[in-house]
């Protein structure tokens, strides 16, 4: 791939804060590194055409634009050409959200976005639906990625879990989940750990979902993520 951009996240880390602080674009659920929405796909010989699949703290739950949410603020900093953001608050693999739908459903948008790389995350919605069903539907969503998009590069992140106490032994299961199925089509997996949980003015008052400063902070944190992991940006 000719050039392509590669993460420096001290180097976005200037455009990302002031995004944050109000200062961004209009929003847009496909966001361009030039800071204005666009439904055209960008060519993956000039730079990264990304789509993120995940729950209401990637799809920006509760601000004051969606143009704050992580995946938006990755396109804006420069590292990528085109960010569509498929992130459904309430969904997971199991769990239909406010979008109608659970992750698997969401594939067939993805491939219209012609991504070169496809984040997905696993999420805590899915707490409660058994182990099995949740297995059962991680990997054929994964799957159903690879053979729908199967030039694309697939990440798999961990679940975020940023209300108070130890993180659910079944939070863990969901990430393990996705670990292996990602795996087993030849993707990559990052454990991301949980860089907001429990820290004073990066949560919103139910202490899950991200304020402007935590969504800054989690782009900030994938993309170093990412940039460890080799990811081609």
């Amino acid at each position: 791939m000719a050039a392509v951009a590669v993460f420096a996240p001290v180097a976005i880390a200037v455009s990302m804060l002031s995004l944050a602080s109000g200062t961004s674009a209009g929003a847009a659920t496909t966001a361009t590194k030039a800071g204005s929405p666009s439904s055209e796909p960008v060519s993956a010989d000039l730079t990264p055409n990304v789509v993120t699949i995940g729950d209401s703290i990637m799809s920006g739950h509760g601000l004051s634009s969606e143009s704050k949410a992580w995946p938006a603020l990755l396109a804006y900093s420069g590292g990528v050409g085109t960010v569509t953001n498929l992130a459904c608050s309430g969904a997971g693999f199991v769990q239909s959200g406010a979008c109608g739908t659970a992750y698997d459903a969401l594939v067939d948008r993805a491939v219209a976005a012609h991504p070169t790389l496809v984040i997905i995350q696993s999420s805590d919605n899915d707490l409660g639906e058994s182990a099995a069903d949740i297995r059962q539907a991680t990997e054929q969503t994964v799957e159903h990625i690879r053979t729908a998009l199967p030039d694309a590069e697939i990440v798999g992140f961990s679940t975020l879990w940023d209300k108070p106490g130890a993180v659910p032994a079944e939070v863990r299961q969901s990430s393990d989940d996705l670990r292996s199925a990602v795996a087993v089509v030849g993707g990559k997996f990052i454990d991301v750990g949980q860089p907001i949980a429990g820290t004073a003015g990066l949560l919103q008052s139910d202490s899950e979902h991200p304020t402007d400063a935590g969504q800054t902070v989690l782009a900030l944190a994938f993309a170093a993520d990412l940039h460890r992991a080799g990811i081609p940006f």
